[in-house]
């Protein structure tokens, strides 16, 4: 795995993007005012503003779902979920769509061809604002509003089979816990096929490389059914099956292996499961929760563009029982002064940021030097801004 991927937090994406967006709108808004008003070197430092955010949030957007794969929409709210998608869906293709003509836009621009440009304009500001404003809308649907609820197992249900293992560093696989993971939706029955657990939770430490999920799939008709497809919407995942046909009346073993290194805090991942009984597939759901090593709050320390520039402070917290000690604390732009406070040496560290000025709009981070052992936590991001 490339180191660089591997040490990136994933957890601070989606406030990032969020936040990008959120800049994004304003400039848009602020780059027509400007215009309507004839400040036209105003509207093109405003608007070249707003496509370096839109630029930057593509850049994390897409390094975040290459790390943690698809983010679905919880099922335990079916009309919001409705709502969701209905946003969702434009919002997606609109992106893509508009990005050429985002490009379009700014050369006919720099190159003095107004005409072009504004009529460019009419139609791509409308759908870029929309995507901007809509990206923000879904990120507090999916992770603010309307969060997973955990539903109760019948008891009896959970299957010593389904015990989930994970690599202990050396290559062997190790059981996460004697009670097995949470079993949230406990059997499903699809035509003559029950499916035992269809979606559970398990934890997993930060570090480990590997985790095992396994799911029984029971025949109980008086013939063997076939397995037509069997596959995952993600590249990190192996999935096999122990008896293809599945024996009448007997009962066969799914099992999936993820590559877990790179996850952190909650992540989905799922097998699809097409059976001669069927049209659509049956989604086989492990919802893998990382336990953290540490908490750095206020992960966006963000100023107003004119305020005072106080400073301001970011809590770095240990959280399991070995300590982990922060060596440095480095701001990537000189503008913003950083400065290390060690609390409670090995457990709580404040890092002090004090910009110089906040007359500009500027997106900054902050690399911080750990003695963690596992590489991909040593060296966590924190991010500011002026806006």
């Amino acid at each position: 795995m490339n180191p660089l991927l591997a040490a990136i937090n994933y957890e601070i994406f989606p406030p990032i993007n969020a936040v990008l967006n959120s800049l994004s709108t304003i400039l848009l808004i602020t780059g027509v005012i400007l215009i309507k008003s004839g400040r036209k070197d105003a509207h093109r430092n405003v608007m070249v503003g707003a496509l370096i955010t839109s630029a930057v949030f593509l850049a994390c957007y897409l390094t975040y779902h290459y790390g943690v794969g698809h983010t679905e929409f919880p099922k335990e709210y079916p009309v919001v979920r409705r709502i969701y998608l209905a946003i969702l869906i434009p919002h997606i293709i609109l992106a893509v769509v508009n990005l050429p003509f985002i490009i379009l836009l700014v050369v006919a621009a720099f190159r003095g061809n107004f005409e072009k440009h504004r009529k460019l304009a009419k139609f791509t500001f409308p759908s870029w604002l929309f995507v901007s404003v809509t990206g923000v809308i879904i990120y507090f649907m999916i992770y603010q509003w309307f969060p997973p609820v955990k539903s109760e197992a019948a008891p009896g249900e959970a299957s010593s089979d389904a015990a989930a293992k994970i690599e202990n560093g050396t290559g062997a696989l190790a059981s996460v816990a004697s009670s097995g993971p949470e079993i949230l939706e406990a059997r499903r029955k699809v035509g003559d096929l029950v499916f035992t657990p269809v979606s559970q939770a398990i934890q997993a430490e930060a570090g480990e490389k590997l985790i095992e999920v396994v799911f029984n799939v029971e025949n109980t008709a008086s013939v063997p059914l076939r397995i037509l497809k069997l596959e995952s919407g993600c590249e990190c995942l192996e999935v096999s099956i122990d008896q293809d046909p599945i024996p009448a009346r007997k009962t066969a073993k799914i099992t999936g292996i993820f590559d877990i290194e790179k996850l952190r805090g909650s992540s989905e991942r799922k097998i699809a499961v097409l059976t001669e009984q069927q049209d659509l597939p049956v989604f086989l759901t492990t919802r893998i929760e990382v336990e953290p090593i540490y908490v750095i709050e206020q992960q966006m320390t963000t100023w107003t563009v004119g305020s005072d520039p106080v400073e301001k402070m970011i809590t770095f917290r240990v959280l399991r029982d070995n300590p982990v000690h922060v060596l440095g604390a480095e701001s990537k732009r000189p503008e913003v002064t950083c400065e290390l406070v060690e609390v409670e040496k090995g457990r709580l560290y404040h890092i002090v940021l004090t910009p110089s000025s906040t007359e500009k709009s500027l997106l900054g981070i902050v690399r911080l030097e750990t003695d963690c052992e596992i590489e991909s936590y040593a060296n966590p991001l924190v991010y500011y801004s002026i806006q």
